[in-house]
């Protein structure tokens, strides 16, 4: 070091005397790392000394590149890594001049992305060769691509902006109509309330016939109930022996002996066939209790009564509806049973007492005690009727049937209700439908005034209200959306609206935030806020940036930060206008969708 400020006050020493007056003359044509421009600055002044650029100090001109930082600004060092805060000028010829920072100088790092020509490793063992025209003419190419991009996304800017003018006047007429239509709908929902107000009195006017229904209640419900008991009791003993008679017959087709071909078995087994074939439940019902004993027998028949109770002994017409359905069954039961003893009897005294038929035999001994047990069981319920009262209670039960037939001839009751079944001002026509009919298209104008409502509301949101950009360029696509398959998710973008985020394992959906606003003045970033809230975090958010290009196209979607998201689309909101269009957007520096591969990998120099 001392031996070069030796050298350099040398230097000086000459310079002064005019020994080397031309070189120092000639010194600023050759000064490594010196922007062109500034060459003017690094000749000799008449003391032979060089001033920093920023006027801090003078030194002498030997002391320039002599990898020693002389000045604050680092001016003096301009070739050198010496000054951390210099600049090396890259000349670059076949492309781009560029200035690199000074402490990259020397480093044995080619930085091509500054100096294409190689020329900032002047002094290392690092071979950097120039590489200038092939990366001029990489970046004329891109320079090409990216003006076709600008120029094709232009005019389309330029079309939409072309177009807004009268979408907006649709968009504006459109509202005018709903608006119209709305006050329509408000006026027919109006009239549907009152219809539906007006049946709904009626109908509830004529619950006063209730009175009537209840006053027989009153009067008849216990005997109605005490009379349906003793027949449900009867129903019991006839199911019982039909199920009996049923599987008696069951044996005789099942266990008899077909080489016999007896005539009268024959016949008795096509009888009963053709009953169990129209009725094969029957027969199933037999099989299901064939093997139940006295006392499960008694617990189901309990069951049965207490639940019979508990749905028809509550209101008259119930019960009155439980005795019509016994009497009706017990009619059946009866034929039923009829019929299989004419079977059987028509087998005992008609089969071949010859054949030793074991099915047939124990058939005929099944009627003889079948018939026994049919006597003893009808004295015992005529003695239980006996002890009840039943024909008083017949008698109560026929008297009160035709004035209830009488109430619901004109009324029809659901769920302890009466309902007219007719409507004074409409002839024959169910009022109970008519309150739903009411309802149902009250409802329906109801639906259809909220939807006119929150079409009108929607339309005037958007064009009185919603920030659409300059020349309304986003009212065309407002609302539209987007969608990005990054792999775990897929990223859904509706312009202006909201984002969301869509696992691809189980289709779960996150909001990342609704529209907020643009950012800055060029409206090319939009603020989406108030997303789903991430555990023990912030409410999502997602920033999306837009770059030029002809056509909309979701690039990217990354987390910046925990819950914070930022997406890149493409799309011509961003391209700077061409075409017919008089109108001027000033946008800035664009950016474009050729940047995209810069946005998501930014450069980072590595020191070797």
């Amino acid at each position: 070091m001392h031996i070069a400020r030796l050298s350099q006050v040398s230097l000086v020493l000459a310079v002064k005397l005019g020994l080397v007056l031309s070189d120092s003359q000639n010194l600023n044509s050759a000064v490594r790392g010196v922007d062109p421009q500034l060459l003017s600055k690094y000749k000799a002044n008449d003391a032979g000394n060089f001033t920093c650029l920023d006027g801090s100090k003078q030194i002498p001109i030997a002391q320039v590149n002599d990898d020693y930082c002389d000045c604050a600004d680092g001016s003096d060092e301009p070739g050198t890594s010496a000054c951390a805060n210099g600049t090396f000028y890259c000349v670059n010829k076949g492309h781009i001049p560029s200035t690199l920072a000074a402490w990259r100088v020397n480093d044995g790092v080619c930085d091509y992305d500054v100096c294409c020509d190689g020329s900032d490793e002047w002094d290392t063992d690092t071979k950097c060769p120039d590489k200038c025209e092939e990366i001029g003419k990489q970046h004329r190419q891109k320079e090409a691509e990216q003006k076709q991009i600008e120029e094709a996304g232009g005019k389309r800017l330029a079309e939409i902006i072309e177009n807004s003018d009268s979408l907006r006047r649709i968009k504006q007429k459109e509202l005018d109509e709903k608006r119209v239509k709305l006050v329509e709908v408000e006026a027919e929902f109006a009239a549907a309330e009152q219809r539906k107000e007006d049946l709904e009195k009626q109908q509830r006017d004529i619950t006063e016939s209730t009175t009537k229904l209840q006053t027989l209640t009153d009067q008849y419900l216990s005997s109605v109930v005490a009379y349906r008991k003793q027949l449900a009791a009867e129903l019991h003993v006839l199911r019982a022996q039909r199920d009996r008679l049923i599987l008696i017959l069951r044996s005789v087709r099942v266990d008899h002996n077909p080489e016999f071909n007896d005539p009268a078995v024959s016949n008795a087994i096509k009888q009963y066939s053709e009953f169990v074939d129209a009725y094969p439940y029957m027969e199933q019902a037999a099989l299901a209790f064939a093997d139940e004993d006295d006392a499960a027998r008694s617990e189901r028949l309990l069951q049965m009564d207490q639940d019979n109770m508990a749905e028809d002994d509550g209101a008259l017409d119930k019960c009155k509806q439980a005795v019509e359905i016994a009497e009706a069954e017990m009619t059946t039961a009866h034929d039923d049973i009829d019929l299989f003893v004419r079977v059987l009897e028509n087998l005992r005294d008609g089969y071949n007492k010859n054949y030793h038929d074991l099915a047939i035999k124990a058939a005929v001994t099944g009627l003889t005690a079948f018939e026994n047990d049919r006597s003893l069981s009808a004295e015992k319920i005529e003695k239980d009727k006996a002890e009840i009262g039943f024909q008083t209670l017949k008698q109560q039960y026929d008297e009160v049937k035709p004035q209830l037939e009488e109430i619901f001839s004109e009324s029809s009751v659901e769920e302890g209700e009466l309902v007219s079944a007719k409507d004074n001002n409409e002839n024959e026509v169910d009022l109970d439908q008519q309150v739903t009919e009411a309802r149902t298209i009250y409802w329906d104008i109801q639906s259809k005034l909220n939807r006119e409502r929150n079409e009108v509301d929607d339309l005037k949101t958007l064009l009185e209200e919603s920030d659409l950009g300059p020349n309304d360029m986003y009212l065309s696509v407002k609302g539209e959306c987007y969608k990005l398959d990054t792999g775990e998710y897929t990223y859904e973008i509706c312009i202006l609206d909201r984002v969301t985020q869509i696992s691809n394992k189980d289709n779960s959906r996150q909001s990342l935030g609704s529209f907020t606003a643009f950012e800055g003045t060029n409206y090319t970033t939009q603020q989406y806020l108030h997303g789903t809230k991430c555990w023990n975090g912030p409410e999502r958010s997602i920033t999306v940036q837009v770059i030029c290009n002809e056509n909309i196209q979701l690039l990217s979607v990354s987390e910046l930060e925990k819950c914070e998201y930022q997406a890149t689309i493409a799309a011509p909101f961003a391209c700077p206008i061409i075409g017919k269009s008089s109108k001027k957007l000033e946008n800035g520096n664009i950016p474009n969708v050729s940047d995209a591969d810069s946005i998501k990998n930014k450069h980072v120099h590595d020191e070797l």
